[in-house]
């Protein structure tokens, strides 16, 4: 593991390399990369934007990128930016998304103009392989020594939690998402409806944290709230079973995605008409069914989530400067 740790991060060095200069570090503009799987869907955007212009807002000394670790994503938005009829049939695109690159990339671009000081936040939910990825990169980063500490690549970097924390759910980033999800759940509990949220999940790390997350909603709110996943379990056979044991016997169901962008899993797994889609199991069990699509990265109280884990950073990695 050591060993496998130095190649990689004389890999980094010699990357990093190319961009340093043989002079004492200028103090550059402070930086955030905001770290997303991403999503190919034009319509969930607007999610990435409001979270990018909260962040900005918050911190407006700092630079602040967008970065999409997925490798598929990427490419696509990359065929796009050579697409004349997709751009005229999309103008409103923000440019950023047509040249957006991973976190290391992201990372590269800010070390080369002189940034010291750089907090790199997950907009994970939980701390699943995704954000472990993250936080492995930005691990090895840090673990890159030189000679002349001028020349270490980036200094001060850290990595912000994902939204509900790190383990098996904090009780503070529960209370907080909990919080966050009140306005969603007390409207479909005013409409006498069931509650559905759609997680991504995770078939490698155990999540917990879902578990906690659910009984914290259901105390603060009303029993009638589920929460299912696409990648682990519960999934929704397991949902719709419960549901049919409920004593009041919703007639109705919301469901929405607890996920930062309304994408593919949500307009396709979720709310799609397909036959396997989670809606249409719902109808067929005999459920009136009223999907949102709309991602928690247009919930501002969700986005203050990562704003608050920004600034616990932020205060750690000035602390190492001193």
């Amino acid at each position: 593991m050591r060993r496998a740790l130095s190649l990689l991060a004389v890999a980094i060095c010699l990357t990093f390399a190319l961009s340093a200069q043989a002079y004492d570090r200028p103090e550059g503009q402070p930086a955030i990369v905001l770290a997303a799987f991403g999503t190919t869907e034009v319509a969930a955007l607007d999610s990435f934007t409001n979270i990018l212009s909260k962040v900005e807002k918050a911190f407006p000394t700092y630079e602040v990128r967008l970065a999409f670790t997925s490798n598929i994503i990427r490419n696509i938005w990359r065929k796009r930016a050579e697409d004349k009829v997709f751009k005229k049939d999309n103008p409103k695109i923000d440019a950023r998304f047509y040249e957006i690159g991973n976190v290391f990339s992201e990372l590269a671009k800010i070390q080369e103009r002189g940034a010291d000081l750089v907090l790199v936040q997950s907009l994970h939910i939980t701390d699943g392989e995704e954000y472990e990825d993250v936080k492995n990169l930005v691990e090895a980063l840090k673990a890159i020594k030189t000679f002349q500490p001028s020349l270490a690549p980036l200094p001060w970097i850290g990595v912000g939690a994902p939204a509900l924390g790190v383990g098996d759910g904090p009780a503070a980033e529960i209370e907080a998402a909990t919080k966050a999800l009140g306005a969603l759940a007390n409207e479909a509990k005013s409409q006498g409806a069931a509650l559905i949220l759609m997680g991504h999940g995770n078939e490698h790390l155990t999540q917990k944290v879902f578990g906690k997350l659910l009984k914290s909603l259901r105390a603060a709110y009303y029993p009638q709230i589920y929460l299912g996943t696409v990648e682990a379990s519960p999934k929704i056979e397991d949902v719709v079973a419960e549901l049919a044991k409920e004593k009041s016997k919703p007639k109705k169901v919301v469901l929405a995605p607890l996920m930062i962008v309304a994408g593919d899993h949500a307009r396709n797994d979720m709310a799609g008409e397909e036959a396997d889609s989670w809606a249409s199991q719902l109808k067929a069990a005999g459920y009136e069914v009223d999907s949102r699509l709309k991602g928690l990265g247009l919930n501002d109280a969700w986005v203050d989530l990562y704003i608050n884990h920004l600034k616990s950073l932020e205060t750690k990695v000035k602390a190492l400067k001193k």
